[in-house]
């Protein structure tokens, strides 16, 4: 007897399980009746053995399911919603909510099979809840005086909890009365009930459970405001959590930020390159802010205590970034943090109410630990470096050479920030490589970089190349490893190839491929790791906002009407002069060229610097008088030099080690390094130094003397002879130079039987002559300077224009520092005698309210004189009331790069730079963002000059083909392919002095990018940033609306919404490895299927809540929906087919061909994986010497590679990489991930 059969009770405590009593009363009765509130697919558990061996009527079983849950309100019900829909729904998410064992799968695969066979038979009951639970099992109904079944009616349903699990109350009934009572009550709620056979088939089917029938999973059912903030929140990694900040940054900052993390996070760097005056600062220091505080705890080791940011930044900007970060000391605070104290971060925006201590404080040094709001925690630390200091340090990541500084920061630091980041566009400059030796501390732990330049294209491919890889290594993997799986190095050198082809053939197919090609730079380099807005962009991207743009209105200033007649004679001379001078003395060492690399093979142009001379002094007279001639006398003073040296010697000379002796003894005394630098800085070139430079000396000497008949001369003698004629060209270069001084001094001012003096050029330490500060008669640009600031009214009709500087702040900018000297001289004499002009630029203490910065200025002066110029930008009330405030600041370009200045009303280009750029620059110094009042520009634009340029430029462009090898890619002013004229330099230059700064933005990039940057910012990236703003401005959500939604599982989840759309929209994301490499919306309707932009997921906010319905139907639409998201899968893996060629080919081939013995080994997929993403043309060589000189490898002469000792080819080949910087690179198996869809009614 059944433990059962002596009760009646069921309680599923031991031996009176439900389940015994139905499987044992099942196959005894010959037919059953079931009537549930519910019964979960997984847990049925009926086999073939629990039904009578002859089944004569069907179907045996037959279920009825009823509502015990809430219905939906009915806001949330839609045309044809039935209780139906929501049982489908239940069921479906229950048997997608865990992994399913064989047996369960099994069990299902029955139900479904009895329900296709009509042995089981399952009603929906949807009239009412149906709360009772019903298990009837009938043997004889026309049995009148036996029992007719058992009945049994209690809590339990139809699940494995209702049937062995939960604490239940079941009692059987088996009088006849109850039973028939208990038939006839199912009887009619099977009437009643409606058919859910088909979609109980239906049910199992799309759930996915079964093995073969391959549909996606459906999730679990969120609200559709939650499912909103989860997606959103996958979407963006995280950083909607990021919400702060919203009273500091504008909007469109604040969507910078937000996007510069993922790039971040992937690429390890990322590149703001906004507008001069966007704030990028201040976006820069809002992302330094929340790595101090958290919020991206895995841009550090985990084993690292606490977070660290090193700044590296021109000198002049140091104290701009402290103010910004951790405020500014006075007097008394600085004496506390001298002493080591902690005192309380007074910055107005970033880090407030924590506490800062000074670790280091040199000018060109600063360290600060930054602890928390109670002083007791030390949370981070901020470093802020001086370029000049940190380009000092050495690093050569082939040879393993790094200076132990650079090693200490890369393992000290963690996020690196490098403001005016277009300064290492050149991969030749030892800047550039000591950056590059910061990007993975020892472990391959790779750190962080934020570059910040508003000039990332002003020059060649090259520089965005080159910037990118200041953080990413040598195989790009971070490139390989997003949607477009792209070889950086392989599509920059096709561009390149294909353009050097077009300029040779000029062939429109070409052109049209050339512009094909740039367009896929944009989309797979450049949107990738560069934002990079400008003003028009932004005006137009966030309407109705606060943001203010004035755009300056430029006014050209010609100042030949203030002409005189010796001023014409002047440049007359030196229009006849320049051309005849040789500079005769550069050839004793010109063996030292300036050297040009023009693109990645390392072609070099390579011009005498005697050209260059002649080009430099053009452009001095561009910029003024005084600077031409103080560059000339420089110039004059060395060769003299060599003169008198070798006109005293010339004749004892008797071998060649004397006049090798006597060169560098000119050398010397001339000071000619310092030379050298100079002319080096101002082309942005290099000076080659050969090993063989007095042969090619002495090889001219000999060619002088060719075309003489000096039979029986000896060597020595020969070159003696050369050495003359060398001399007599000197002495002629002199002269020449000469008459241009008398004509110069013609223009000059006496006093006292001498030239009046104002002052002197501070003097370099390389320099041989003081640069003595002169008052000429005759300056047409001072006195046009001068006209613009007297009172309107005394302002000379010549200069054609109304506006003037009378009364306002301006800022005048020169390329020169001597420019700059001469004119904060000449003004200060000039405004002393001139009383009408006392009450605007002289203060109380008799001081005029002039100041002067240049690169020589320190930087403490420097910012004194920032604040004192711009005290509401720069909180500078205390040294106003100390010293005095500044009307006019005269600043060489020292000062245009990311300071601050926009109290001021106007800027004066006194001369004009030809990268428009540099323009932006200073012009963005005072137009910055809110700064709402009228600025004005006045660029000083030459006219008689330009004769002397232009024929320096025709005769150098004879010399060279590319004279944009020498003004600079960036110049707009010439290019590579046409003539040089006056007319054409003319328009150029004036042009570029009419152009707004919007304009000059658009015209300062380079011919290579103007195809590359057409079309604005990428659709998806601009949708993404109107998706923040309505996040943030629209719905008002911060980032504690999201903590709800972190911590969700990874989904999917669902939900449904009516707003008229008719679409099902699925959002996947897809990864390789760890790496998510592309994500994507793809919705299906009457249109078909297609991808939506991120603005979609916002239907969930905008449309009305409903309850799911035809689940089963979307099931076979998300069906459609994975199949193209399949074949997204299918592209990365196509895409993702990196080859290798020669050696590396080879040793790629070896070792795959040794993948079972490289199981074993720890390294080996990491290495294999590298080798597989290396520039063959780069690595070949050093990875072949270092294997076969250790005995590791063979090679033939195909290239075939024979492994000797596999576990000591990975384990060098490892120690290698990370010496190298190498990325160690993980699994390449591509997935997707289905995080969610919303079905919009």
């Amino acid at each position: 007897m059944s433990g059962y059969d002596s009760t009646k009770i069921i309680d599923n405590t031991p031996g009176k399980l439900l389940k015994d009593v139905i499987k044992d009363r099942l196959k005894n009765c010959k037919e059953a009746k079931f009537a549930v509130g519910y019964f979960f697919l997984s847990g049925f558990d009926l086999v073939d053995e629990d039904f009578p061996k002859d089944v004569d009527r069907r179907p045996f079983l037959k279920l009825i399911m009823g509502n015990e849950t809430t219905l939906p309100t009915k806001e949330e019900l839609v045309s044809g919603y039935s209780l139906r829909e929501l049982f489908k729904q239940k069921m479906i998410e229950e048997l997608q909510s865990k992994e399913l064992t064989e047996q369960q799968i099994n069990q299902l695969k029955r139900l479904r099979d009895y329900i296709a066979n009509n042995l089981i038979e399952v009603k929906l009951f949807d009239k009412s809840r149906l709360h009772a639970k019903l298990y009837l099992f009938l043997k004889d109904l026309e049995d009148k005086y036996g029992s007719p079944g058992v009945a049994i009616v209690g809590s339990s349903n139809f699940t494995a909890e209702g049937l062995i699990q939960n604490k239940e109350l079941n009692v059987i009934l088996t009088e006849r009365e109850d039973v028939l009572y208990l038939n006839n009550w199912f009887d009619e709620l099977w009437e009643e009930a409606i058919d859910f056979n088909e979609d109980l088939i239906r049910v199992i089917e799309v759930s996915g459970a079964i093995p073969g029938l391959k549909y996606p999973k459906i999730g679990k059912y969120l609200d559709p405001e939650t499912l909103f903030k989860y997606l959103v929140y996958k979407w963006t990694e995280g950083r909607v959590l990021n919400l702060t900040k919203k009273d500091i940054l504008l909007e469109f900052q604040l969507v910078g930020v937000m996007n510069a993390i993922p790039i971040l996070n992937h690429y390890d760097g990322v590149i703001l390159a906004d507008s001069v005056g966007l704030g990028k600062s201040f976006m820069a220091s809002a992302i330094i802010q929340e790595f101090l505080v958290g919020k991206y705890p895995h841009w550090k080791p985990s084993d690292k205590e606490y977070p660290a940011v090193m700044l590296i930044l021109p000198p002049s900007l140091i104290s701009q970034w402290e103010d910004l970060l951790v405020g500014r000391a006075d007097e008394r605070m600085m004496e506390k943090l001298e002493r080591g104290e902690l005192v309380r971060v007074n910055s107005e925006y970033f880090l407030q109410n924590m506490f800062k201590k000074l670790v280091k404080g040199s000018y060109n040094h600063k360290i600060y630990e930054i602890y928390d709001e109670s002083g007791t925690k030390l949370i981070g630390k901020i470093a802020f470096l001086s370029l000049g200091l940190f380009q000092r340090y050495k690093a050569d990541l082939k040879k393993g050479e790094i200076d132990e500084e650079l090693l200490k920061m890369r393992e000290e630091y963690d996020l690196f920030v490098i403001d005016e980041a277009h300064k290492y566009r050149n991969k030749n400059t030892n800047r550039w490589k000591a950056v590059r030796a910061l990007q993975k501390k020892s472990n391959g732990f790779s750190n962080k970089f934020l570059l910040l330049t508003a000039t990332p294209l002003n020059n060649t491919i090259d520089d965005l190349y080159n910037l990118i890889r200041l953080f990413t290594d040598d195989t790009f993997q971070s490139f390989q490893n997003n949607k477009y799986s792209v070889s950086v190095p392989d599509l920059i050198r096709e561009y390149k190839k294909l353009k050097k082809e077009y300029e040779k053939t000029d062939d429109e197919g070409i052109k049209k491929k050339l512009k094909e090609k740039a367009a896929e730079i944009k989309r797979k380099v450049l949107d990738e790791v560069m934002i990079l807005r400008t003003r028009k962009y932004i005006t137009e991207q966030f309407r109705g906002l606060n943001i203010v743009f004035k755009d300056p209105k430029p006014y050209s200033i010609d100042y030949s009407p203030f002409y005189t007649p010796k001023f014409n004679e002047l440049v007359r001379k030196i229009s006849r002069n320049i051309d005849r001078i040789n500079f005769e003395h550069t050839k004793l060492y010109g063996v030292r060229y300036i050297v040009f690399a023009d693109d990645e093979e390392e072609e070099y142009k390579i011009i005498e610097i005697s050209d260059l001379f002649k080009l430099l002094l053009g452009k001095r007279l561009e910029s003024g008088v005084f600077p031409f001639e103080t560059t000339l006398r420089k110039i004059y003073e060395k060769e003299k030099v060599f003169y008198t040296l070798f006109k005293k010697s010339v004749e004892r000379i008797t071998s060649l080690d004397d006049l090798r002796n006597l060169i560098v003894k000119a050398v010397e005394e001339a000071k000619i390094n310092k030379e050298l630098e100079d002319v080096a800085e101002e082309f942005e070139a290099e000076a080659q130094e050969e090993e063989s430079w007095f042969d090619k000396v002495v090889k001219l000497l000999v060619e002088y003397v060719e075309n003489y008949n000096l039979e029986g001369y000896s060597g020595v003698e020969k070159v003696k002879v050369g050495l003359k004629i060398a001399l007599h060209n000197m002495e002629q270069d002199l002269k020449l130079m000469d008459e241009i001084f008398d004509a110069l001094d013609a223009l000059k001012v006496g006093e006292n039987g001498d030239f009046k003096v104002l002052g002197t050029v501070p003097k370099d330490e390389d320099e041989i002559i003081d640069t003595r500060i002169y008052v000429y008669e005759n300056d047409p640009k001072l006195e046009a300077l001068k006209q613009l600031m007297v009172k309107p009214k005394y302002m000379s009709e010549k200069l054609g224009i109304e506006e003037n500087l009378y009364k306002k702040k301006f800022i005048i900018f020169t390329q020169y520092k001597d420019t700059a000297y001469y004119l904060y001289h000449n003004l200060r004499e000039w405004i002393e005698r001139e009383i009408d002009l006392h009450p605007w630029l002289k203060d109380k203490a008799d001081r005029i309210k002039i100041g002067l910065v240049t690169g020589d200025t320190d930087t403490e002066t420097k910012m004194n004189y920032i604040k004192r110029f711009a005290p509401k930008a720069n909180s500078g009330d205390e040294e106003v009331r100390r010293y005095g405030e500044i009307e006019i600041l005269i600043s060489t370009d020292a000062l245009s790069e990311g300071v601050n200045l926009q109290d001021a009303d106007a800027v004066v280009n006194f001369d004009l730079p030809w990268n428009p750029m540099i323009i932006v620059q200073r012009v963005g110094r005072v137009n910055r963002i809110g700064n709402d009042k009228d600025v004005y520009v006045l660029n000083f634009t030459p006219s008689r000059e330009i004769e002397i340029i232009v024929g320096i430029l025709s005769k150098l462009k004879q010399k060279i083909e590319d004279i944009t090898l020498v003004v600079g890619k960036e110049s707009k002013i010439l290019s590579q392919e046409e003539d040089i004229s006056v007319e054409t330099f003319g328009e150029r230059i004036k042009s570029l002095s009419e152009l707004s700064m919007t304009d000059l933005e658009e015209f300062g990039i380079s011919d290579e990018f103007k195809d590359v940057v057409e079309g604005g910012i990428p659709q998806e990236q601009v949708d993404e940033y109107k998706l923040w703003n309505i996040i943030q401005y629209e719905l008002g959500y911060t980032d504690k609306d999201f903590e709800e939604v972190k911590n969700l599982g990874d989904g999917p989840y669902y939900t449904y919404i009516q707003s008229g759309n008719g679409k099902i929209f699925s959002i996947y994301e897809f990864y390789r490895g760890d790496f998510r490499i592309d994500r994507k919306i793809i919705s299906i309707g009457k249109e078909g299927i297609k991808q939506e932009s991120p603005l979609a997921l916002l239907e969930l906010v905008r449309g009305r809540k409903i309850t799911p319905f035809k689940l089963d139907e979307s099931a076979e639409k998300l069906k459609e929906i994975d199949k193209q998201a399949e074949k997204v899968v299918e592209k990365l893996k196509r895409d993702y087919q990196p080859d290798q060629k020669g050696f590396l080919y080879g040793l790629y081939n070896a070792l795959i061909s040794e993948k079972e013995k490289g199981r074993g080994l720890e390294n080996y997929k990491s290495v294999v994986n590298t080798l597989k993403l290396l520039d063959y043309r780069q690595y070949s060589s050093p990875i072949k010497s270092l294997l076969v000189e250790n005995k590791l490898i063979e090679v033939d002469k195909n290239n075939n590679v024979k492994i000797l000792n596999l576990k000591g080819v990975v384990d060098t080949l490892y120690s290698r990489f990370l010496q190298w910087n190498l990325s160690r690179v993980p699994s390449l198996k591509v997935e997707k991930k289905h995080i969610g869809w919303f079905y919009a009614q």
